[in-house]
């Protein structure tokens, strides 16, 4: 059990795997650390199996909330010490969800800090790009379905650019599911037909006027690790969340 004053990371990884092994490698580099000693501690837990599908409860296709499923996880994260704690999937921070697991938590007298995705990618962007205000959305299906970002952007003074019907429910859906080339399943590497799924939605909603695109499915940031194409800015909420995470722990090693 980590010492009560030493702050301990927790990530809940899995949905998919991937994505929360790449959370907790951005940890690591965006940590100011010379040695070993001096890198941040923190715990993944990797169970995906155990969590439903996120998108599926959202669309209505199950009546499973994953919210059971992942606030049990946060409550095995708490009995090891974590005290900070993020999840390393976009669509889970839909309020059905992500509400839920906070209400479960309470009526089991766990109350870790989970930093939330959404929020701290939108706060990023309106401080980081105050003089930008065009904001494109790639995501999954629920991402779309809940408007996970289109009413924090809206709240942060941002015009949310969503894709047209046929690249939200073809192109972007397909480069992250599709069983055969998609990134749930071949996630590393990525495909190249998922890979150039994706910069054909960037395209699609860099003609629509965007002058930013978030990269909101947690898949989506191990296929384009670019920062910028053809002038627009990709923003990686998984990347903001792991510098979140240290700044909510351990500040004074935050790179800058």
């Amino acid at each position: 059990m980590p010492a009560q004053h030493q702050p301990l990371i927790g990530i809940l990884g899995g949905m998919g795997p991937q994505a929360g092994l790449d959370l907790a490698s951005k940890v690591a580099s965006e940590t100011r650390a010379e040695i070993d000693q001096l890198h941040i501690p923190l715990v993944l837990f990797s169970v995906g199996d155990s969590i439903p599908d996120r998108t599926e409860f959202l669309l209505g296709h199950s009546e499973t909330n994953p919210s059971a499923a992942i606030a049990h996880q946060f409550k095995k994260m708490a009995e090891l010490g974590v005290s900070v704690a993020a999840m390393a999937c976009n669509t889970a921070h839909a309020a059905p969800i992500f509400d839920s697991v906070k209400r479960k938590l309470a009526r089991a007298g766990v109350d870790p800090t989970i930093l939330h995705l959404i929020d701290e990618t939108v706060a990023f962007i309106r401080s980081r790009y105050p003089e930008l205000s065009k904001v494109g959305i790639l995501g999954t299906r629920g991402t779309y379905q809940c408007e996970l970002y289109d009413g924090p952007l809206r709240n942060a003074g941002l015009e949310p650019i969503l894709p047209d019907p046929e690249i939200r429910n073809g192109t972007i859906h397909e480069a992250i599911f599709d069983p055969v080339s998609g990134i749930k399943s071949r996630s590393n590497p990525v495909s190249r037909e998922a890979r150039n799924r994706v910069f054909e939605a960037v395209e699609h909603l860099r003609g629509k006027g965007a002058e930013l695109i978030v990269l909101g499915c947690t898949e989506l940031p191990l296929a384009i690790t670019n920062s910028h194409i053809d002038g627009v800015q990709l923003i990686d909420p998984t990347l903001i969340m792991a510098r979140a995470l240290i700044r909510a722990t351990y500040p004074e090693r935050l790179k800058p």
